[in-house]
């Protein structure tokens, strides 16, 4: 898995808005419940006018993402309602190669801003 961090000017400044997990076909165990991601991964710094991707990928909401005792240092993502959502649209989530999440929503899930 490969973290990358997509940056942009927001409000005249740089800063991080997208955060996204790439992966290889069939990396991401979609038969679990929560997939948890190591916060302090190393990440890709990149902008925005790099994202151009020709894969499939599936977009995390603020509502998908929680955080465990248990797993310090990673943060979840709710495989559920990930599945539900590509299968309505009529895409088969075992083809996604990258999530993609709002930097925002990270943070307010973590209550910090790690990138500062």
């Amino acid at each position: 898995m490969k973290i990358a961090v997509f940056y942009d000017y927001f409000e005249g400044e740089l800063a991080p808005l997208w955060y996204v997990i790439n992966f290889r076909k069939g990396e991401l165990d979609w038969n679990k419940d929560i997939a948890y991601i190591p916060i302090a991964a190393p990440f890709q710094r990149q902008g925005a006018e790099d994202f151009s991707s020709d894969s499939m990928g599936i977009t995390v909401t603020l509502a998908d993402l929680t955080v465990s005792e248990d797993k310090p240092g990673k943060f979840g993502i709710r495989l559920d309602p990930l599945r539900r959502r590509a299968t309505e649209n009529m895409l088969d989530y075992w083809d996604a190669e990258f999530l993609m999440l709002q930097v925002a929503d990270l943070e307010e899930i973590l209550q910090m801003n790690p990138w500062r």
